[in-house]
């Protein structure tokens, strides 16, 4: 997080639902940097996509699988931008705190932040192939350091640790999502990713790896499961 007057790296918790938003709300921005990006490298080199000649020299770039350092889409500090803000939301949020009705006030924020931290990772992963991996919020440039130096991590290691991650949340919030109301006339729920088609993602790449039938077959029953599931909510 950068020091502003809205930052919360200060805190010890995030225990209320103004701060418990705007952090929410902060790593959907730094998720918009990321999401044109994402949709060019997996459509730009696509068998039935081809470029025109007006294309930019990044796109040729990207289309011909032959990335240079100084290409505007290759910024992996993007992705980590988000990261780290979720391994801060992560780190801090409130979620023992309870309602009235003794239930959990913030478990739909942190599911959601779990799921955004997977899905980022995945796609370092697959952008990438072995990239720096942590899961404690970096607040200063020594932090950072060390992190970037630590052993890599590989598309295998990645799901692994996800699967595992995501499967420690409770069912209920495969189809409780947090709700803010309309943005921009778009129901804010349909922000998020639903944490079933995440363990699927997650297993089906793993797969991919390992070959393992098992996590082919884990892979169709949670993307099975999420489309029953949705089926009955809209």
């Amino acid at each position: 997080p950068t020091r502003r007057s809205s930052d919360l790296s200060f805190q010890e918790h995030l225990n209320n639902a103004v701060d418990t938003v705007y952090s929410v709300t902060g790593i959907l921005g730094k998720l918009q940097a990321v999401a044109d990006r994402t949709v060019l490298l997996g459509e730009v080199r696509g068998d039935l996509v081809s470029l025109t000649t007006v294309a930019s020299n990044d796109l040729r770039e990207l289309a011909s699988f032959s990335v240079s350092d100084d290409n505007m889409y290759n910024a992996p500090s993007d992705y980590y931008a988000v990261i780290n803000n979720c391994n801060y939301f992560i780190a801090h949020a409130d979620t023992a705190l309870k309602s009235n009705r003794n239930e959990n006030i913030f478990m739909k924020e942190y599911c959601a932040v779990k799921s955004i931290r997977a899905w980022t990772y995945l796609q370092l992963a697959l952008n990438y192939g072995q990239v720096p991996f942590y899961t404690e919020p970096m607040l200063s440039k020594e932090e950072s350091d060390a992190a970037e130096s630590s052993p890599k991590a590989d598309l295998q290691t990645i799901c692994t640790y996800f699967i595992n991650d995501l499967a420690t949340l409770p069912e209920r919030y495969n189809t409780e999502y947090p709700g803010y109301g309309k943005i921009r006339g778009l129901d804010s729920r349909l922000f998020f990713f639903p944490l079933g088609v995440m363990r699927g993602e997650l297993y089906l790449w793993r797969a991919s790896v390992t070959g393992s039938k098992e996590d082919y077959r884990q892979a169709a029953l949670h993307y099975y499961s999420y489309l029953n599931e949705r089926n009955g909510i809209s």
